[in-house]
């Protein structure tokens, strides 16, 4: 009589079937050349949030998952000795499955000690996704030197992880300033109370990288200091980017103007340019029309851009492009969120047919509105454009929805696209009233 075994059975032996190692590399190949491939996708001026996510980011993860499936014999026989390599897509992936697989020790230990792959190991420490590696992050951090805390307060706050606790207890007195800078961006993720004092101070500190970090996380505050500071600095600091977004897409029609008269003086010009296309007002379309007509090549393109992105005006119909340059920023080995440099895209512009499309258009935009596209700016609009703007310009809507919600909706622009849209759609339910007022109106004091 035959007896049926049931798989409980002591004596029911189940077998895996054999790992396909030349299937593995070739997971490991493609993850690496998949992962550098996302990450240029990331700061693209022409990909979308869609685009992404279903091109590179989709092919990415399913060659990870097929790594991951492969337990500790793939652990052991690829992902660790890949650490070593010399190709950033491949440490970053395997690092990556490696936490998936709940090694953090080892990669945290390796992210420490190996200089020149640290920014790759920190790439995989931000994006994965196990939540018991935050717990492990806030752990090993005060045991850290200054400059490693600094870089993995920058991973904690791009996971959303609140650090308060930990900040307080910082040196910050005496740090260094990166370190400091990234106690502030961490700052931007903790509850209000964390570091106020600091903040206070932060935003008159004559260090660039510290006096912006400062602004960021006491615009999203709501503190009027770090709104004052921007308004001083638009136009007389040094690296005046951050403050002059912020009055572009905060400010008064007086700030808007100053940014306007920026564009007389050739070393902020491109800078104005750049954040005046966020501003959606009537006066910076003109203003940027205006430079067009300027016999100045090297920044025909950010006015042309500018001018587009309020209008709705199709840059392809009055721009001929001269060779093949890429004008998409390679990544910066960096996680947290950062404003990129305006673009630069040499080729001509056909200013006689601008001219005569906007002698038609003109009429339909208000000079106390707000345009993108060419349509009303709106709070949907806002999240709109979060979705189906390329990417590099990306950054900086999300900075203005951070600002403007409070903290509430922080978008990380180089995370998981999925995630994204997580945030997108939760910020959707907020009360957005607050989307539709300059800063000025509810900064506290």
């Amino acid at each position: 009589m035959n007896e049926t075994l049931s798989p409980s059975s002591p004596r029911a032996v189940t077998h895996r079937p054999p790992l396909l190692w030349d299937v593995l590399a070739e997971h490991l190949e493609e993850a690496s050349f998949l992962w550098t491939q996302r990450e240029r996708a990331m700061g693209s001026a022409e990909d979308t949030l869609p685009e992404v996510e279903a091109g590179d980011e989709a092919r990415l993860r399913a060659h990870l998952d097929g790594l991951r499936v492969g337990g500790q014999p793939v652990a052991l026989r690829l992902l660790r000795p890949a650490l070593e390599s010399e190709e950033p897509g491949c440490v970053s992936s395997a690092a990556f499955v490696l936490l998936a697989s709940g090694e953090q020790a080892l990669v945290l230990e390796r992210w420490a000690e190996d200089t020149e792959r640290r920014p790759w190991l920190r790439h995989a420490l931000a994006l994965c996704e196990r939540p018991e590696l935050d717990a492990a992050l806030l752990e090993v951090l005060p045991r850290l030197a200054p400059a490693l805390q600094a870089e993995l307060l920058d991973v904690l706050s791009f996971r959303h992880v609140d650090a308060g606790p930990l900040l307080e207890r910082l040196a910050l007195a005496d740090s260094e300033p990166a370190l400091l800078a990234a106690a502030f961006r961490a700052a931007r993720v903790t509850q209000p109370p964390v570091l106020a004092t600091w903040l206070r101070k932060g935003v008159e500190d004559a260090r660039p990288l510290v006096r912006d970090a400062a602004i960021e996380a006491g615009l999203l505050r709501g503190l009027r200091a770090a709104w004052q500071s921007c308004r001083g600095l638009a136009t007389e600091g040094v690296e005046p980017r951050l403050a002059m977004l912020a009055l572009a897409v905060g400010g008064a029609p007086d700030d808007v103007e100053k940014l306007v008269r920026a564009l007389d003086r050739p070393e902020l010009r491109a800078e104005a340019l750049w954040a005046l296309g966020f501003s959606g007002r009537l006066a910076a379309a003109d203003a940027a029309l205006a430079v067009l007509k300027e016999p100045a090549p090297e920044v025909a393109w950010l006015a042309l851009r500018t001018f587009s992105v309020i209008t709705g005006l199709s840059t392809a119909d009055v721009f001929t492009r001269e060779g093949d340059e890429d004008d998409v920023a390679p990544p910066s080995g960096t996680v947290s969120s950062c404003l990129p440099p305006p673009e630069h895209c040499p080729g001509q512009v056909h200013v006689a047919q601008v001219e005569r499309w906007w002698a038609r258009a003109r009429d339909r935009f208000k000079p106390d509105g707000r345009y993108r596209d060419g349509v009303p700016w709106t709070p949907e609009a806002l999240l709109q454009a979060l979705h189906l703007t390329p990417m590099r310009h990306r950054p900086a809507l999300a900075f203005e929805l951070a600002v403007r919600s409070r903290g509430a909706c922080q978008v990380e622009t180089r995370g998981w696209c999925g995630h994204q849209r997580a945030r997108l759609r939760a910020a959707g339910a907020l009360a957005l009233e607050r989307l539709t007022r300059g800063f000025d109106g509810w900064m506290n004091s």
